[in-house]
Parts: structure tokens; C-alpha cells; sequence
């Protein structure tokens, strides 16, 4: 018999059965949970998304509050019920204060002990502010810091089946959300604001989730979600399906009552900003008068114009009342001519405009050090020693001055950083893909100044000269990360430069690839550490895979390069992008099925394995192929394809009708396999399409494509195999274990409750080493898997070949809930014997 006892919650319990004693303290126990927690958060925290938000100004007393007394926010505030009024969208068109009032939302309104408050600005200036799963990342990290108690071993065992991989994944972060805020007896209710929405660059995919949310999906979930964006109308038709009840409040006012409300909240704020000049600049009292009066007096002013233009007012010399008037009376009207004016009073414009091509093109902001040397190399493009480089760089300090005083207060400088001063400058300056041909060809001040490829020319030319100082610069020049940036992002700004014949961007692009020279080694080096790059001795081969089409282009033109020539363990250069290949091909000298000295693969194999749908095109058309060759592990091209969830690339591959679609790689896996594994249900789709299709496939360790659909949880692909009706839903592998056992080992409820509704599945089968579904669920602490284990009336009493039950497992892994739940099981059993009941 086996018995278990809690003896309070920091001294353990003790745990006996037939093979003697295990004693286990709670704090043994926790050890292992505790690092695998740290591990977890750490994972979650993307982004310093504190820091971000307090980038963002503090409101000033008395603004704002138009909005908390709004009766649409007071309602989305008060309501608990799962409807539309649990979710409330903000927009505002740029300048009208939404980042300032989130921040104000977070800090002061809604913190309470009732609610988990949570947040999200999105920042197009930072490369990990941009997209949905860095939000959702960042709020999960927000929820689980707050409440501990929330993060379960299910939701931590996703850290060992997914790694890093998880943090990418929108959907896996969503569902985790979705768990968590399901746990009703432990949730307060949770409370998610996102800034922004119009700078996430994949916010279709969140705004649909949220969409399906409200929808009424998961009408258990204490979930409410407030969103600010720009009012676009492609934002608004995301949300269509709820557009008829959707809540949402301007920023700008719906109405007179709500206008004047807002203007004079905006009031309140140059009142306080004309007392801070006034001392400051010593003004009389007719003077903070005057200049109050004249900028209450513009119309549809917003909280942008007005920091604009006082910060033009705080930084005029000779602030006498003659000027002041002067001034008054040519105040900028708009934020565009804010910014003019600001541009204009550049000491040296010419200058200015470099400093905003690089400062504008920048994958992410630089530093003081980093730009000050980037315009010191600038400044030596034509003979870019490092002796001239140094004469010309300026001290962190006198280059912040540097820099105030040939941009303005176009620019800000945060934590040592540089931004610029808002959204909006950005897109005042450069010209973007919407501007028009009159727009661009009447650029006469600094409006649509700045071409983003020149931009990126200019900060490429910089990078390139600077790869060849970095090791003579080690110790001599500070420059923050910009050996790194230099390596790493080169490339980009090449490909955004747009490069054409006989730029000298090409030429210089040339001379840092070729694997023989003394730079390349030293930026491969640091390029190497965040991405791959092959080994190469063959300029061409660099030059192809990095995409240079202009470098490929006088590479083939000197006649002195080997078109197929591989390199130690490296592809030939047909393997990589398609305007390459077009220039190879044109040569009529390439080896179409030239296999790479590694893993044995082929242009068409890698071109499939990266899921490149054009160049697959590409090579298929050519005709002169072997469709099915297989690479040193076994893999065809449609194995790479479908093992990746290009399904795009499988239908180009599948309409041949030239593919083994059984092809088994070296452990036995078939396409089918690999996409079930991977849950791509499109590519699932396509191949249960094909007649031919091998559903019952081993591999081998004995396992069908169902065995790794239900061991990864990928419900949508089970149900697919189910629909075939070809599926044998309890066959074992080599280790004894059938789908339902992979399913409850690795916690997927969903999967589990499909298998157990089949009514086809033996409930209490033993792997190899003796344990049933039951006893694998509790020996990982997956409480609702046992649940419904329980519930169809697993044998709770089996034991192992170590004589070990499901009790006595979750005990000596300190799973305290399941223990209590399989206690009160067994106490249930032993007074209700024989009887029907449903004991949850």
C-alpha cells in the first residue's frame, strides 16, 4: 500500500511504499523548479520594457483626466463580464499625447491589488519593439513576476520542448496567455495595454487573435485589453468583425464638449511650460502673459506642437520682449513647420543631414560614441586611416554638444542614445514608399529630405571602411558596440542601398569578401556569432550567398572566378538567392545537381530547406533537376520542405508529380512525419492530398506521423489524421508507448481528450518500463492531464517495473497539487467502491 503525508509547507512530506521510503523536503524540491522559473523569465524578458515605457514623459497635472472620466473608459474600467466592453481602443493621430497617457494609465490609474496591470509600447526605433511576440513576451514576463503562482510545470515544461524557439512563436505565447488567464481560482483579473498598435509590424496576427478572443472563445477568461494606435483605417477594418460594438475613444475629441475639454487640458500644459521658461529665462510677468496668450490662440494645437514650439521659445538667444513679440507673431503653426524651423537653425545643414542619413537608417540607435565615430569615418571616406579617423573623432561630451548644435532639438539623446524626438520627425524627413512623384520632386526645405537608400548608402560606405581598422583600433579609439554593428549590418544596408553598376559601394563591398584578405576574417568572425556564414575560400561563393548581385556581377565579369568551386565544406554558389542565380545561370556554366561537401545537398535541396519559393521556382522550370535527391541524413527536397512548413514550396514540388512522397530519411521519417511533427497543418493538408500518401508510415522507432503529432501537441494535425480514418490510434512504438502515452508525458490536455473520445484507446497501457498514460502524467505534474485521466477512469493503483504508482512519482518530483488530487482520488475509491460517480 502506499500512503503519502504533508507535514506542513517548509518541512516536506514522507512518502512510503512496498520498495521502502523516499523523504523529500519542500525546499529539495523546489530547487529544480526554482531554476527552471529563472530560466523561464529570463527567456520572457525580450526587451527592457520598463526603461522603454519611462522614456515616455510624465503627464502634467490636471491632463488626462477628460480621458479616466470618459464614460467609455469608466465602463471598460468597471466591467468583469467577458463582452465587448472588456476591450477599448484608443486612436489619435500623431502628436495628440497617447504614449504619454498610457504611461499615465500603467503608473498611476490602474494599479491596484485586485488587477494584474501589464503593458507593451511599441517602438519602431527598436528592433525588439516591433512585433507581437516580444509584446506578448514581455506581458507574460509582467504577469508570472507579479503572480508566481500562475506559472504551472505545463506552461514551464514548454521551455524544454521549445528553447528559445518559443519567444518567437505569436501562437505558443497567445495560448500560454490564454492558459493563464483561464486559472480562475489563482487569476486576478489581468489587464493588458498596448501603445502603438500601428508600429507593430505584424499586428494583423495580434489583432486577429484578439479579435477571436472577443468573439467569445474564451468566455472563462479574466482578460481585458486597452489599445492605442494612429486612427488608420486598415487598423480599423482588422478589427470588422467587431467594428459595429467595438468601444473606442479619439484622443482629438467626438465632439464639441470633449474639443474643449481637451484644449483645455492642453492649456494647463503651456501655462506650466511658459511659468518653467519664464524661470528660467527670467521673464516679467507681461511677458509670460504675452507668450501664453499667442499659443492659445493657434488652433488645433496638440501636445507635439506645443513641446515643438516652446522648445523653440526655451532656446532663442536674446530673449528680450522685442524678440519675444518678433516671435510670437511667426509662431510655426503646425508640428511640419515646427520641425522646419527647428532643421533651419542648423549651424552647418550639410553636415546635419548626414548625421540624420545615419541616425534614420540605423538598424537601432546608436550611441554618442558609436555616432561619433561613424561621422568621424564619414568624414575620411576618401583616405579612411585610422590616424585620420582619430583626428577627427570627438569625446562622448563635446560631440553631445556636436550634435545639439547641428540638429536641434530634432534629436534626443536618452541613457546616451540617440532618437529622434518623435515618430512623426521620422516621417517628416524621409521620403517613404506612399510619397508621391510631386511630393518628392518639389523637396525644397527639409520635408521628404532624406532617401532612405542614400541613407543606407551612406551608413553602408561607413561600416565597410571601418571592417579593415577593427583590430588596429582595439585599444585606441572608443566606439562602443560598433566593431559588432559594422560586421553584423553591412550586408543590410547594401541590400537597402540599392546598389547600381559602377557605385562605388560595390567596389568596396568587393574588396572586404574576399576570404583571402586580412579583413574578412576579423567581421566573419563577429557576423558568424548571430548568423551563418559558409566556409569559403571562394569570393564568388561569399559574394552569392550574401546576395551582393552587383559584387557577383564584376566578379563574373573579370572571367577569373570558378563558377562551381565549393570551398571546404561549402555549397556552390547556385545554392543561394534568385537574383543571383539568375546571373549564374545566364553563364551556362553551372552544375545543376552539384552537391555541397557536408551534408550532401543540392540547389534544389537547400533552396527547398530554406523555404525559398521563387528559386525553387526558378530551378524547376530549368528542367535539368533530380527531383528526389537525398542528402547524407536521407532528405529529398519535399522531406526539407515539408520538414520546415514551406507549403508553398510543397505544392510547387508536389505539382511535378516526380516526388517519392514515402521518401524515409536515415531515421525513418517520411514528409508526412516531419510536417506532423512540426504541426504544419497546411503542409499536412497538402501531402494527406496525394493518394500515394503513407499515413501508417514507421519510422524507426516505431512511430506513425500520429505518434509525433500527439507527442508535440499539435491538436489541429490530429484531428486531420483522424479525418482519414486510416490512423491506428493505440498502436505501440519500441518503447511500448502509444500516442496517448506520448500525449499525457508531455502534458497536452487537448490531444489527450481527442484520443480519450475515440473510446479506441486503451487507457491503462504500460510503456517498456512499466507506466501507464496515468502514471507519466503525474511523474511531470501535468494536474489537468490527470484530471481527465481520473476522469475516464484510469487504474490509479498500477505500478511500475520499479514498483512505483502514479502517487509515488508525483511525490518524489514535488508535485504537490497532483499528489492531493490522486489522494483524494484514492480516499474517494476506498468509501465509494464499485459505485458511479463523477468525482470531479
Amino acid at each position: 500500500m502506499t500512503s503519502a503525508k504533508f507535514e506542513g509547507p517548509n518541512s516536506g512530506f514522507q512518502l512510503a511504499n512496498n520498495n521502502g521510503s523516499v523523504h523529500i523536503t519542500v525546499e529539495q524540491s523546489s530547487i529544480y523548479r526554482d531554476e527552471r522559473v529563472r530560466r523561464f523569465l529570463s527567456l520572457l524578458n525580450t526587451c527592457p520594457y520598463e526603461d522603454r515605457k519611462n522614456r515616455n514623459n510624465r503627464r502634467v497635472p490636471g491632463t488626462c483626466e477628460w480621458f479616466t472620466k470618459h464614460p467609455k473608459f469608466t465602463n471598460w474600467q468597471r466591467c468583469t463580464s467577458h463582452d465587448l466592453a472588456g476591450l477599448l481602443w484608443v486612436s489619435a493621430d500623431p502628436g495628440c499625447g497617447k504614449s504619454v497617457l498610457t504611461r499615465y494609465l500603467v503608473d498611476e490609474v490602474l494599479c491596484n491589488e485586485k488587477q494584474t496591470v501589464c503593458y507593451f509600447f511599441f517602438k519602431d526605433d527598436f528592433p525588439d519593439q516591433r512585433n507581437a511576440a516580444g509584446a506578448l513576451s514581455a506581458i507574460l514576463h509582467q504577469i508570472f513576476v507579479a503572480r508566481p503562482q500562475l506559472l504551472s510545470d505545463t506552461v514551464l515544461k514548454k521551455l524544454e520542448t521549445d528553447g528559445e524557439k518559443l519567444v518567437q512563436s505569436f501562437h505558443k505565447l497567445w495560448n500560454i496567455l490564454m492558459s493563464v488567464s483561464a486559472q480562475e481560482e489563482e487569476a486576478r483579473e489581468i489587464i493588458c495595454i498596448l501603445d502603438a498598435l500601428d508600429e507593430c509590424r505584424d499586428r494583423d496576427e495580434l489583432i486577429k487573435a484578439v479579435t477571436m478572443f472577443y468573439q467569445g472563445l474564451h468566455r472563462d477568461r479574466k482578460l481585458k485589453f486597452l489599445m492605442t494606435s494612429r486612427p488608420y483605417p486598415h487598423i480599423e477594418r482588422l478589427f470588422w468583425k467587431l467594428r459595429t460594438k467595438l468601444p473606442t475613444i479619439h484622443l482629438s475629441g467626438d465632439g464639441e464638449e470633449e474639443v474643449q475639454k481637451i484644449s483645455h487640458e492642453i492649456g494647463l500644459v503651456i501655462s506650466k511650460r511658459v511659468s518653467d521658461i519664464g524661470k528660467q529665462r527670467s521673464l516679467e510677468e507681461d511677458e509670460r502673459k504675452l507668450l501664453e496668450q499667442q499659443l492659445t490662440a493657434v488652433e488645433n494645437r496638440t501636445y507635439l506642437w506645443v513641446s515643438l514650439t516652446l522648445d523653440v521659445l526655451e532656446n532663442m538667444p536674446g530673449f528680450t520682449k522685442g524678440n519675444t513679440r518678433r516671435v510670437v507673431q511667426h509662431l510655426p503653426t503646425t508640428v511640419e513647420s515646427a520641425y522646419e524651423r527647428i532643421l533651419d537653425r542648423s549651424s552647418d545643414k550639410k553636415k546635419a543631414k548626414v548625421l540624420l542619413h545615419i541616425i534614420t537608417a540605423a538598424v537601432r540607435p546608436f550611441s554618442l560614441e558609436e555616432l561619433s565615430l561613424a561621422w568621424a569615418i564619414h568624414i575620411n571616406l576618401n583616405d579612411p586611416t585610422l590616424t585620420a579617423i582619430s583626428d577627427d573623432l570627438e569625446p562622448k561630451e563635446r560631440f553631445r554638444k556636436t550634435l545639439r548644435d547641428l540638429c536641434g532639438l530634432f534629436v534626443v539623446v536618452i541613457d546616451d542614445k540617440i532618437y529622434l524626438l518623435h515618430q512623426t520627425a521620422k516621417e517628416f524627413l524621409v521620403q517613404s514608399n506612399k510619397s508621391t512623384v510631386n511630393q518628392v520632386s518639389q523637396v525644397t526645405g527639409w520635408k521628404c529630405a532624406l532617401k532612405p537608400e542614400e541613407s543606407n548608402e551612406v551608413l553602408a560606405l561607413i561600416c565597410i571602411s571601418w571592417l579593415p581598422k577593427i583590430n588596429a583600433a582595439q585599444r585606441d579609439i572608443e566606439r562602443g558596440e560598433f566593431d559588432e554593428y559594422s560586421s553584423c549590418h553591412w550586408i543590410t544596408h547594401y541590400h537597402q542601398a540599392n546598389a547600381q553598376d559602377g557605385n562605388v559601394l560595390i567596389m568596396r563591398a568587393q574588396s572586404v569578401c574576399d576570404p583571402n584578405s586580412d579583413v574578412y576574417p576579423v567581421w566573419s568572425e563577429l557576423y558568424a556569432n548571430e548568423n551563418y556564414i559558409p566556409r569559403s575560400t571562394s569570393r564568388l561563393l561569399i559574394a552569392s550567398f550574401l546576395g551582393l548581385t552587383g559584387v557577383v556581377k564584376l566578379l563574373l565579369a573579370t572571367g577569373n572566378v570558378n563558377i562551381n568551386s565549393k570551398g571546404s565544406g561549402s555549397r556552390a554558389p547556385l545554392s543561394w538567392k534568385k537574383p543571383v542565380m539568375k546571373l549564374l545561370l545566364g553563364t551556362k556554366k553551372m552544375e545543376m545537381n552539384s552537391r555541397d561537401s557536408e551534408e550532401g545537398l543540392t540547389p534544389l535541396s537547400w533552396a527547398a530547406w530554406n523555404g525559398h519559393e521563387a528559386v525553387v521556382k526558378l530551378l524547376l522550370e530549368i528542367g535539368k533537376m533530380k527531383m528526389s535527391p537525398k542528402d547524407s541524413e536521407g532528405l529529398t527536397p519535399l522531406t526539407l520542405a515539408a520538414m520546415g512548413g514551406y507549403e508553398a514550396v510543397v505544392k510547387l514540388l508536389l505539382e511535378t508529380n516526380k516526388m517519392n512522397i514515402n521518401s524515409k530519411d536515415s531515421e525513418g521519417l517520411t514528409p508526412l512525419s516531419l510536417a506532423a511533427m512540426g504541426g504544419y497543418e497546411a503542409v499536412v493538408k497538402l501531402l494527406l492530398g496525394i493518394q500515394k500518401v503513407d499515413i501508417i508510415s514507421k519510422d524507426r522507432y516505431g512511430r506513425t506521423p500520429l505518434f509525433w503529432a500527439a507527442k508535440n501537441g499539435h491538436e489541429a494535425v490530429v484531428k486531420l489524421l483522424f479525418r482519414t480514418q486510416k490512423v491506428d490510434i493505440d498502436s505501440k512504438d519500441k518503447r511500448g508507448q502509444t500516442p496517448l502515452s506520448l500525449a499525457a508525458e508531455n502534458g497536452y490536455e487537448a490531444v489527450v481528450k481527442l484520443l480519450l473520445e475515440t473510446k479506441r484507446v486503451d487507457i491503462n497501457t504500460k510503456d517498456s518500463e512499466g507506466r501507464t498514460p496515468l502514471s507519466l502524467a503525474a511523474k511531470y505534474g501535468y494536474e489537468a492531464v490527470v484530471k481527465l485521466l481520473l476522469g475516464a477512469k484510469a487504474d490509479i493503483s498500477t505500478k511500475d517495473s520499479k514498483g512505483q504508482t502514479p502517487l509515488s512519482l508525483a511525490a518524489e518530483y514535488g508535485h504537490e497539487a497532483v499528489v492531493n488530487l490522486l489522494q483524494s482520488y484514492q480516499c474517494l475509491l476506498s468509501y465509494r467502491s464499485g459505485s458511479s460517480y463523477d468525482i470531479l
